[in-house]
């Protein structure tokens, strides 16, 4: 279900176990999490810093991207992703292992607590017996699909060799009055946690039984289950989505934030929208916040009936981790402390060979020539060619006062392919060195 369909409808052990991770922490089934939050200064206000980028291994992959169905792997095999985190909804569950997942497993596996008639009860849910009483109310089509059964391998061509991690796309959080935040989205790469249900739309009718769509509880009772299903507690967390699509307000993405160091930041560069505002007022702010560069239903587009044509002058949102082993613990700790950078379509046009945030001296080269844009918070404020750029630090004049040099607040890295493919990349952004820069770095 697309997010237009979404709106329209709005409108009327962990799955990781078997990869060797630790056991994620489990809340009670209706209790509330046992999750303690970390202050969000502890974001990593200098990414890189313990990167050797000789030793490294570059690591594509996405943290937001759907895929329903197999022709929907393409564009994720075309940029030989090395980590897969697919951020399905409906429910809002880890679809892995995606060589053997069933796509109707949670028709018949639905083992998490769901809210009912505004009150937390615990799994497992027989969705089969809980319809009966009104299926024959149900249009035929949906009539043709009871009782729920197997459904098969939903990604047969699904790639050997690649490691995978829990993630979903959740939604439907509630304000402080009750009200559904409809558009609030997170996903949570690393994050085991389940919420919602199969039935998108409540077309089979569940609100009947006093069941809704999404997660149907406060947005930082959520944001807490989500941090505490953390199967790697140093790795992962969480991202606000698309907050162009969503038209957002700039205060309650402070306040997301805010939250816990584990709400990582927001998505920039997604299904067509740049977020480079938001990102920029952010981090204008003082505050440490991540970005993201995600396909969400992109890779349905290419592969669709659209007309839209795959190749690296297609946007797309490709998330490059720099880890120093191909484990799945070194690549959800390259998401924690943002040892990654962004592409625009992830085709291996132009790449990173090393970003150097230093407290006097910020340095970045490319495998290719480039044409490189250094941005503050003044805007952008040095630009090179070629397949390097430096940029002196300014001294920290005592504080954030926007007076003198304190101006720029951060700084963050784009790099322009300069062989027409339109490859452009995006660094983390360095939150500029202050006279308290101790009480900020980790």
């Amino acid at each position: 279900m697309n997010r237009r369909s979404f709106l329209k409808a709005a409108s009327g052990a962990c799955l990781a176990s078997g990869l060797g991770l630790p056991a994620a922490a489990s809340p009670d089934d209706v209790g509330l999490p046992s999750v303690r939050r970390e202050d969000p200064k502890l974001r990593n206000r200098r990414p890189y810093a313990g990167v050797d980028w000789t030793k490294a291994r570059q690591v594509n992959t996405t943290s937001h991207g759907h895929c329903v169905y197999d022709r929907m792997l393409e564009p994720y095999k075309r940029r030989n992703f090395g980590l897969y985190t697919i951020s399905n909804y409906y429910p809002s569950a880890p679809t892995m292992p995606g060589k053997t997942f069933d796509r109707h497993h949670y028709r018949l596996h639905h083992d998490w607590p769901m809210m009912v008639n505004g009150k937390r009860k615990a799994g497992p849910f027989d969705w089969n017996a809980i319809i009966e009483p009104w299926k024959d109310e149900l249009p035929e089509e949906l009539r043709r699909q009871l009782p729920f059964r197997d459904g098969g391998v939903m990604l047969p061509s699904f790639p050997d060799g690649v490691l995978e991690a829990p993630n979903a796309e959740h939604h439907c959080f509630l304000d402080g009055e009750g009200r559904i935040m409809w558009p609030l989205h997170v996903c949570a790469p690393g994050s085991a946690f389940k919420s919602g249900s199969f039935d998108s739309g409540l077309r089979f009718l569940t609100k009947k039984a006093g069941f809704g769509m999404g997660m149907q509880e406060f947005w930082k009772t959520g944001f807490d289950r989500l941090i505490d299903a953390l199967v790697v507690p140093d790795g992962g967390g969480l991202t606000i989505n698309h907050p162009s699509w969503s038209h957002h307000r700039r205060e309650d993405i402070l306040t997301w934030l805010d939250h816990d160091a584990r709400v990582l930041g927001i998505e920039v560069l997604e299904n067509g929208y740049n977020s480079e505002h938001y990102w920029d007022w952010v981090l204008s702010t003082g505050r440490q916040c991540f970005g993201f560069f995600v396909p969400d239903w992109r890779a349905g587009k290419l592969t669709g009936d659209s007309g839209v044509k795959d190749g690296p002058d297609v946007p797309f949102g490709v998330n490059v981790l720099v880890v120093p082993e191909y484990t799945v613990e070194a690549c959800l700790r390259a998401y924690r402390r943002g040892d990654f950078y962004g592409a625009r379509s992830g085709l291996g046009a132009l790449k990173f060979t090393s970003i150097e945030f230093g407290e006097s001296l910020v340095v970045a080269t490319t495998d290719r020539p480039a044409r490189f844009e250094l941005v503050t918070a003044r805007g952008v404020v040095h630009r090179a060619e070629g397949t390097r750029i430096e940029w002196s630090v300014p001294k920290p004049d005592g504080g954030c006062s926007r007076e003198g040099s304190t101006m720029d607040m951060f700084a963050r890295i784009r790099a322009h392919a300069t062989d027409g493919s339109g490859e452009v990349l995006f660094s983390q952004p360095y939150m500029l060195p202050t006279k308290d820069w101790t009480k900020w770095s980790l």
